[in-house]
């Protein structure tokens, strides 16, 4: 990487290119506290509460998204001439795969056969959280040709550096788009949301579902109130140790059952409930007093993120309850446009979430690799486009035969 590797704290930036086309300086800040909160904020204003400075402090100063697993903050910044901050980019210089939600082993296998070094690569995402928004922050009213600078730097730092590829998470379409007429490929998946369609309350929703599909939903919630499972909700602002404690152990029970790995720590927690307050909330769902789910849910947006559901045991009802049904109701209470459910999951359909297409975009330095990966991506993305159609056939919505879709 050379004698300044990207990512040495020593130094507080690096340029890391130049724009042509406009009178930007553009450089690495390795760590969110090199740059000040009300710059960032003022290009990541509107975008959602992940690409906040308060949001990545809490994932970096509490060792989530650290060296010791595999994160290296390298955020690149751009500034006008005047030296104010225009625009900027979550970025992660990363020595490994693991913890991330589009999984690249078999171009890290066929890469490293060939005789290539796929690591370090180049990650543009905001760690351990699969929410689209996003990635390219832009200040508002800033001058032209700023997204387009900084896509350029990204290559130019790439070259400079050898990396073998750079990996956009989760864009929106904006970014999408983009990445693509710069050339980058895009891969994609299929997640759920819930969408407002202007209910009044949660009778209403439930009355645009198909017969079936209602009267299951209602089933469900019957069994769980019978069952004598309460519910605890504790706001961002009241959570302490004691249960920041019961929510991690609930969290990493249920991965250890699926056979994953749990990285979420107690520091970050904390830090996270104290910097957002009551925008985070946690759920907890109780049976003799005892806590057997939990759900901690952000709001921001007008949409409600479900961010990280854990449970001791088959709880299947009692997920639905607390994840869907319970988020439901408080979206409408609340006058919120939609509850965003986070990675993947078919069964979310059938309780009237509906799917959208979500994306990562990739970029690799040599022109073999990037064949490749296309030709690899080609009947990939087609199954997910077909998956795509066949889960919006699929609506748990009533059908014109039934009286429509309205209420």
């Amino acid at each position: 990487m050379g004698a300044a590797p990207v990512g040495d704290r020593r130094d507080a930036t690096l340029s890391a290119a130049s724009s042509p086309a406009a009178p930007l300086s553009i450089a690495m800040v390795f760590g969110i506290s090199g740059v000040d909160p009300l710059e960032w904020d003022a290009c990541a204003a509107g975008k959602g509460p992940f690409v906040s400075h308060a949001y990545l402090s809490a994932l970096e100063d509490s060792g989530l998204a650290g060296p010791a697993n595999g994160w290296r903050p390298a955020h690149m910044i751009l500034r006008e001439a005047s030296g104010r901050m225009v625009g900027a980019a979550p970025l992660y210089l990363r020595d490994r795969s693991t913890d991330e939600h589009w999984p690249d082993q078999p171009w890290v296998d066929g890469y490293q056969a060939a005789g290539g070094r796929y690591f370090p690569k180049l990650l543009m995402d905001v760690p351990y959280t699969p929410v689209t928004g996003a990635r390219i922050l832009l200040r508002e009213g800033g001058p032209p040709g700023v997204a387009d600078a900084l896509i350029d730097a990204l290559r130019s730092l790439a070259h400079k550096h050898g990396l073998s590829s750079i990996h956009v998470g989760f864009p929106n379409e904006e970014d999408r788009s983009r990445l693509e007429r710069a050339g980058w490929l895009t891969r994609h998946g299929v997640d759920y949301e819930w969408r407002n369609e202007g209910y009044r309350d949660f009778s209403d929703f439930t009355s645009a579902l198909s017969k079936r599909r209602r009267g299951v939903l209602l089933w469900e919630r019957r069994k769980v109130a019978a069952s004598g499972v309460r519910f605890r909700e504790v706001p961002g602002s009241r959570v302490g140790e004691a249960d920041a404690a019961v929510f991690l152990d609930l969290v990493t029970d249920l991965h250890v059952r699926r056979g994953r790995r749990q990285a979420l720590t107690m520091d970050f927690v904390l830090r996270f409930c104290a910097a957002f307050g009551d925008a985070v909330k946690l759920t907890f769902a109780e049976s003799g007093g005892v806590a057997i789910g939990t759900l901690m849910t952000v709001e921001g947006d007008d949409c409600l993120y479900l961010r990280t559901w854990g449970a001791r045991e088959d709880t299947r009802f009692v997920h639905f309850e607390t994840c869907y049904y319970r988020t439901v109701e408080w979206a409408i209470a609340h006058g919120l446009n939609r509850v965003d459910a986070g990675r993947g999951g078919p069964h979310k359909l059938d309780r009237g979430f509906q799917p959208k297409l979500t994306h990562a975009c990739h970029w690799f330095l040599h022109t073999d690799m990037r064949r490749a990966v296309a030709e690899g991506l080609e009947p990939h993305n087609a199954k997910m486009l077909d998956c795509f159609a066949q889960e919006q056939a699929r609506s748990p919505f009533r059908q014109p035969e039934e009286g429509g879709k309205g209420r």
